[in-house]
């Protein structure tokens, strides 16, 4: 009994470690290109395009709040056997294992093009996927708790990235780049919300950690919302740091924008701070392609015994995915498709969910009366 208690433990967290977990998700390798991305489209109001996508965000979450509340205790891929029954309801779970495994090949991917750009330009892209993938199913196998608290302790390096980006301010800065406030139109910003969206997801991870949180669900809402608030605000200070620290023209032409911003630094102490910024960041952009794989675990197991070897399967899907990937010259075909599979997977289905389950919730009612 005492083993069966410990297991339990084991598998829970507490509301700060979601918070964590779940902006750990969110902030990834999306952060490094994405001024120069919305730039391209929303110009100089860039920053109120991550602002928008933020509150966009915040709307969704309210949705997967009023889902997991009728079903406190079940994570995503029971939710969707109770409400479209057996068969329906698994189909749905594997078609969402494998899109987690989609996301996870190409964040993988686009990290060893990072690295391979920045970094280590002769290293062959399979030992870097091996290197990464290596480490992420060694920790993704692990219980949640053990998880979860490696990345309470990864969060610390967030801080630490926003004092070197302080370091910027010693460089010319351009506050005319974002004025006058909104000349772009709303349906440019608009748009540049749309591209923003894709690089702060990360947050559907509360449809499997949600069932883990001890006591539950009394304030988590306000958790979720909180580490929104944070990843908006994380990525709109970023963003502006580019826009006011670059010209128009050369920001839509650099590609990495946050790393170049950094590159012209020197001190006497240190010297290219955005290898060091890239070699800190290299972390949290693993510890995305980790809450993948455990997402992906648990969307299809029904204990841990087989969520273990559904990671270790899992990762080797990834890898070989992403190997295939990096073989290939142009992956936007392929990003583009991704990008439809996240409007219908982590928006449309969701939202369909919550509205069938009122159906469910007066159906169950009349049965029981």
């Amino acid at each position: 009994m005492s083993q069966e208690v410990e297991a339990l433990l084991n598998n829970t967290i507490t509301r700060s470690q979601l918070f964590f977990l779940i902006i750990k998700t969110q902030i990834g390798i999306g952060l490094l290109s994405l001024p120069s991305e919305i730039h391209r489209i929303a110009k100089r109001d860039a920053w109120i395009s991550v602002l928008l996508a933020g509150v966009v965000i915040q709307l969704l979450l309210f949705v997967y709040w009023q889902l997991l509340k009728k079903f406190p205790n079940h994570t995503l891929s029971e939710i969707t056997v109770r409400i479209f029954g057996s068969y329906i309801g698994k189909a749905l779970n594997l078609i969402y294992y494998v899109f987690y495994i989609l996301i996870a090949g190409y964040a993988s991917t686009l990290y060893v093009h990072l690295i391979h750009t920045w970094m280590l330009p002769n290293t062959p892209s399979w030992v870097l996927l091996l290197l990464i993938i290596g480490i992420v199913v060694y920790l993704a196998i692990e219980n949640l708790r053990v998880i979860a608290r490696f990345f309470v302790l990864a969060s610390l390096l967030f801080g630490f990235l926003i004092l070197i980006s302080f370091l910027n301010f010693t460089n010319e800065m351009h506050f005319s780049n974002i004025l006058p406030v909104g000349q772009s139109g709303a349906m440019q910003i608009f748009k540049g919300s749309q591209r923003t969206f894709f690089s702060m997801l990360g947050f559907e991870v509360i449809f499997y950690f949600f069932a883990q949180v001890q006591n539950n669900p009394k304030g988590l809402f306000r958790v979720i919302s909180l580490a929104n608030c944070f990843v908006t605000l994380f990525y709109t200070y970023f963003v502006f740091i580019c826009l006011v620290g670059f010209s128009p023209k050369a920001l839509e032409q650099v590609n990495e924008p946050v790393l170049f911003i950094l590159k012209g630094l020197t001190y006497q102490l240190f010297d290219r701070l955005d290898l060091l910024f890239l070699t800190i960041w290299i972390i949290p952009m693993t510890l995305t392609i980790v809450s993948y794989l455990c997402i992906a675990g648990k969307s299809l197991s029904r204990n841990q015994s087989s969520y273990r070897r559904l990671v270790w399967i899992s990762g080797v899907f990834v890898y070989l995915l992403a190997w295939y990937l990096s073989a290939l010259e142009n992956i936007d075909i392929f990003s583009k498709l991704l990008e439809y599979g996240y409007f219908i997977m982590i928006a449309a289905l969701p939202i369909l969910l919550w509205l069938v389950s009122f159906l469910l919730k007066n159906t169950e009612k009349v049965g029981s009366a």
